[in-house]
């Protein structure tokens, strides 16, 4: 029996010399290690979703301020300005997120009821009651002072995200100062995204 085992911890250490010399051979990245090659191959073959399951955790909570949603929250001011949500997207609480945290039937539709129709609704009605914001430069996005991590529940969110209420966004028209309230921004894979507007 002895022997038996012997031999057959020779065969795997051979075996694993053979594979690994085998692949750096195979590979012809002259003796480098062709892990990371090989991940890069399975990531192109796997496409996009590979991409997004590599990225921060749907309950990550991100930075207070950062440049990505600084240029996001411009986007915002400038839909605001022009009448078109469809420039502020990116700061729209993203519909594959909805889909992957949300707890409904059918929580593409709910999406689009619970948070994109309204979120347009908002920037048309924001667009006509300030009518001098196609002046307006952007200042800051502060996020309001108490953020809080949702309990999932039932017909609710299925992880336990962050949330923040009273978000401002300051901005200036012609040397005046004045600010934006955002109802409620919450976060997922690392970023803050508008699920509230008004």
């Amino acid at each position: 029996m002895r022997r038996i085992a012997a031999g057959g911890r020779a065969a795997a250490v051979l075996f694993l010399a053979t594979a690994v010399l085998g692949c750096r051979i195979f590979h012809g990245n002259g003796g480098t290690d062709a892990g990371a090659t090989d991940a890069a191959d399975d990531a192109k073959e796997a496409g996009p979703a590979a991409i997004v399951e590599a990225g921060p955790a749907d309950d990550a909570i991100p930075q207070a301020s950062s440049e990505e949603l600084t240029s996001r929250a411009r986007h915002l001011l400038e839909a605001i300005s022009k009448d078109e949500s469809e420039l502020a997207t990116d700061i729209l609480f993203p519909r594959d997120g909805w889909i992957a945290t949300r707890d409904a039937e059918d929580p593409g539709k709910e999406w689009e009821k619970r948070a994109a129709s309204p979120f347009r609704r908002a920037v048309h009605a924001l667009s006509r009651r300030h009518r001098d914001l196609d002046r307006a430069q952007f200042v800051s996005l502060e996020l309001g002072h108490t953020v809080v991590q949702v309990t999932p529940r039932r017909h609710r969110w299925k992880k336990p995200l962050w949330t923040v209420s009273d978000s401002r966004m300051t901005f200036v028209v012609d040397g005046r100062t004045r600010t934006l309230p955002i109802r409620e921004m919450t976060a997922w894979r690392g970023a803050w995204y508008v699920t509230r507007l008004r």
